[in-house]
């Protein structure tokens, strides 16, 4: 497998770990995400906006969520990286598919959660986009033949958009800390 192939997942493969790190923890560059639409919340909810215990109580939510579902992900990076590095393109696609399935039901758990505030209601919506493009970069990188400007392009997005939630929550949480 060539060198820039096994990059790009590894880079999918990380940020399915990405969303259960604290925002001082997360990784230089990481991001993950299925190329199906995701799903909404089944019924429109008003949201607050600049409601100090709505977003504290929504950081944990999704920060719970992401630590109960980080097993499955280190999991399954592992067993992305391992099958990059022997160049086993049928496990390989296996775990892809393993990978689908699981940002499909992240993505779905993620939709599930009761936010109440419209800023993490908004980040919900860049890690579905992140988790997103993490899938498509990874059936790219593991194509018959890889579009290398096309992978070029799903990596810079992705790790932009890594930054882009990191940034985020970070703001988030200090925004609740300085507030106690």
């Amino acid at each position: 497998m060539k060198t820039p192939l096994l990059a790009s997942l590894c880079v999918a493969a990380l940020a399915l770990t990405a969303c259960d790190k604290k925002p001082n923890e997360a990784p230089a560059s990481s991001a993950a995400t299925t190329s199906s639409p995701a799903t909404t919340q089944p019924a429109t909810v008003a949201l607050s906006t600049n409601n100090l215990k709505d977003i504290k109580n929504d950081l944990v939510e999704i920060q719970t969520l992401s630590q109960n579902r980080s097993k499955e992900a280190l999991d399954l990076q592992d067993k992305a990286n391992q099958a990059a590095q022997k160049g086993d393109k049928a496990s390989l696609r296996t775990t892809v598919a393993e990978m689908k399935t699981y940002i499909a039901n992240f993505n779905r758990d993620l939709d599930a959660l009761a936010l109440k505030s419209t800023e993490l209601d908004k980040v919900r919506e860049k890690i579905k986009e992140s988790n997103n493009l993490g899938i498509e970069l990874s059936e790219e990188s593991i194509a018959e033949k890889p579009d290398m400007k096309k992978i070029d392009e799903l990596r810079n997005r992705a790790m932009q958009l890594q930054k882009e939630l990191v940034a985020d929550m970070q703001a988030l949480e200090n925004k609740v800390k300085t507030a106690q």
